[in-house]
């Protein structure tokens, strides 16, 4: 078994538990109250600006262009082809990019926001790619997992499911867990074993944002 094996096998179980979370389970019905999903568009979306930063901050701590490339293709995946279905929402909301600049994270996304940009700031480029990588598995497993368990035709938010349930971003994931397989494989055990805590940090911080729409 591969460190990122180990690594997400430990961590299927926080999954687990986003994918049962009363946005998530409303989404897949189709019955999420629009307004919850404007606002996580508008969250998810100051996210992404600063995540998108953090993959710069592994470039620039890169040894090797190899490494730099992978970044960079993983960075553009994120701001180009991830961004399609965000910016129709968007529009649909009659809201752009530039407006959500003045608006400020909630306390769940700030939370997650400060661990990237102090997992940046502190840590190498092994760190960062613990950081980065729960936000893209997990979503890979959440929505596979829905749109395997009912028509998601059937739901007014079919778009946004299908653009990270489809094939060609899982086979992405599979890329990337490759990347950093081969990045920490080799590594000592105490280091496999701290930089896992990263992981499951980033993924209770998933939960953490799933469950944002529905606190108190």
């Amino acid at each position: 078994m591969t460190f990122m094996d180990e690594v997400v096998k430990q961590n299927i179980p926080i999954w687990e538990k986003c994918a049962v979370t009363p946005f998530i389970k409303d989404l897949q019905t189709g019955t999420l109250p629009e307004e919850k999903f404007k606002q996580y568009m508008i969250q998810d979306s100051i996210y992404l600006k600063h995540y998108a930063r953090v993959y710069g901050m592994a470039i620039y701590r890169s040894a090797n262009l190899k490494d730099i490339q992978m970044y960079y293709s993983i960075l553009s995946f994120v701001t180009d082809g991830e961004s399609l279905v965000r910016l129709s929402y968007l529009r649909q909301f009659g809201l752009t990019d530039e407006e959500i600049e003045y608006i400020k994270p909630l306390p769940e996304n700030q939370k997650y926001i400060d661990f990237l940009q102090l997992t940046a700031e502190r840590g190498n480029d092994c760190d960062i790619l613990m950081a980065v990588l729960p936000c893209m598995l997990s979503y890979s497993y959440i929505f596979r997992k829905i749109a395997a368990a009912q028509n998601i035709a059937e739901s007014r938010y079919s778009d946004f499911i299908q653009d990270y349930a489809e094939e060609q971003y899982f086979e992405n994931c599979k890329i990337w867990c490759a990347f950093a397989d081969s990045k920490c494989n080799a590594l000592p055990q105490c280091e496999r074993e701290r930089l896992s805590s990263i992981f499951k940090t980033g993924s209770l911080l998933e939960l953490a944002f799933w469950e944002m729409a529905y606190r108190d």
